[in-house]
């Protein structure tokens, strides 16, 4: 007799998953699973890889003209000193 109880399956919550390459291979493992099953999201993956190459290209080029200095980050890091006393 056949068990009608359903199957839980993987939960994705149980699945870890941190940074590193282990993470950008599962994500990149995704993105190509979806652009296999559904036609129409690689319509939405180009689209999307065109707009974050050129948002890239715009950061890029703004921090070319405007680059940081390490004294730009130790006074951000400085604690505020009040000039009442």
């Amino acid at each position: 007799m056949r068990n009608l109880e359903s199957h839980p399956g993987i939960t994705m919550h149980r699945i870890a998953v941190g940074g590193g390459i282990m993470g950008a291979l599962f994500a990149i493992g995704s993105v190509f699973i979806f652009a296999v099953g559904l036609p129409v999201s690689r319509w939405f993956l180009l689209g999307s890889s065109l707009f974050g190459i050129g948002i890239a290209a715009v950061l890029y080029a703004w921090h070319q003209k405007h680059p940081v200095e390490l004294t730009d980050l130790q006074d951000l890091s400085a604690p505020k000193q009040s000039s009442q006393r």
